[in-house]
C-alpha cells in the first residue's frame, strides 16, 4: 500500500492514472472527507494520516506554487514537512519517496548528473533542498529508506493552465493563427507526465532504489522545438511565434537530466 500525500495535484492525478497495478490510499487537502483529508497547514489533519501506520509514502504535495520566490517556502513550508517526515518516521514509515526538482540544481548548463554540487537561487528550491538534508539525516538515523527525485520539465493534463502545454493546446482548440513563446532558443529537459508518474512509481516498489535520482527525459529540447513537436502531434497549423515573451532570468540557457542511475534500477 502506497499512501499518496498530494494525491489531486498536477502529479498526483497522473500517478493516480497510471498506478493499475499498485494500491494507494490517496491523501489531498481538497478531500472534504476526514478519512482521506490532509492539509499541511491544519495539523489535526494529520492524525489520520499517522494512525493508519503508513509503511510506504510518496509525498507530492507543496503548497504555494508556482510563486517560486514566496518566502513561505521556507518559514512555513520547511519547517512543517520536516516536523511531517519525523512524525511518519515515529510512526513505523520504512520508505519515504518526495519529489524535488530540478531548480536544485542552480544556474548551471549541461547535463546534470545527482552527485552535482548543488546552488538553488529561488526561494522554493532552497526550500526543497533543505528538505532533502533533512529527510537524508532522518530516515538514515531511523533505517528508513528514502528516494528523492528531482524533477525536470513536466507537461501534460491537468498541469496549471498559464503553463507551456495547456497554453498551446488551447490556443491550437481554439484555432488561434499564432502562438508566443520566448526566445526558443533556451533547452529544457521536458518529460510527460505519465513518464514522471511511472518514474516514481518505481522508485516507491523498488526497495534497491535510495538517495537522489534524476527525474527527466535525459534528451534536451529547445522551447521551440518542444512548441512544434506539439504542434505536429495535434496537426495543427498554428506558428509559433519567437521573442513574444521575456525569458525568465536566473535560468540557464540548456540544461538536462543525466539518467544514468535511474535508467540502472531494476525496473
Amino acid at each position: 500500500m502506497i499512501h499518496l500525500i498530494g494525491s489531486e495535484g498536477f502529479i498526483g492525478k497522473a500517478v493516480q492514472k497510471y498506478s493499475a497495478k499498485y494500491s494507494f490510499y490517496c491523501w489531498s487537502h481538497s478531500y472534504k472527507e476526514k478519512e482521506n483529508r490532509f492539509d499541511l497547514y491544519d495539523k489535526s489533519s494529520w492524525n489520520t494520516l499517522l494512525n493508519t501506520s503508513p509503511k510506504t509514502v510518496l509525498l507530492l504535495s507543496w503548497p504555494g506554487l508556482p510563486n517560486y520566490n514566496n518566502s513561505l517556502h521556507l518559514t512555513k513550508n520547511l519547517p512543517l514537512f520536516i516536523e511531517l517526515v519525523e512524525a511518519l518516521v515515529n510512526f513505523g514509515c520504512k520508505n519515504i519517496v518526495v519529489s524535488g526538482t530540478c531548480y536544485e540544481y542552480g544556474n548551471i548548463n549541461g547535463c546534470l548528473e545527482e552527485n552535482l554540487k548543488v546552488d538553488p537561487n529561488n526561494l522554493y528550491a532552497i526550500a526543497k533542498d533543505s528538505l532533502r538534508r533533512s529527510i537524508q539525516i532522518i530516515c538514515e538515523k531511523n533505517n528508513v529508506r528514502w528516494a528523492w527525485a528531482r524533477i525536470f520539465y513536466p507537461y501534460g493534463v491537468d498541469q496549471n493552465k498559464d503553463s507551456l502545454f495547456p497554453s498551446l493546446i488551447r490556443a491550437i482548440e481554439e484555432k488561434k493563427q499564432e502562438f508566443n513563446i520566448t526566445s526558443g532558443n533556451k533547452k529544457r529537459d521536458f518529460i510527460s507526465s505519465k513518464q514522471v508518474a511511472l518514474n516514481l512509481l518505481t522508485l516507491c516498489s523498488n526497495l534497491e532504489a535510495k538517495g537522489i535520482f534524476n527525474c527527466g527525459s535525459g534528451k534536451p529540447l529547445s522551447i521551440f522545438e518542444f512548441a512544434q513537436s506539439v504542434v505536429k502531434d495535434k496537426n495543427s497549423t498554428i506558428s509559433i511565434i519567437k521573442g513574444g515573451y521575456p525569458f525568465r532570468v536566473g535560468e540557464p540557457k540548456s540544461f538536462w537530466a543525466d539518467m544514468k542511475k535511474f535508467n540502472n534500477l531494476d525496473n
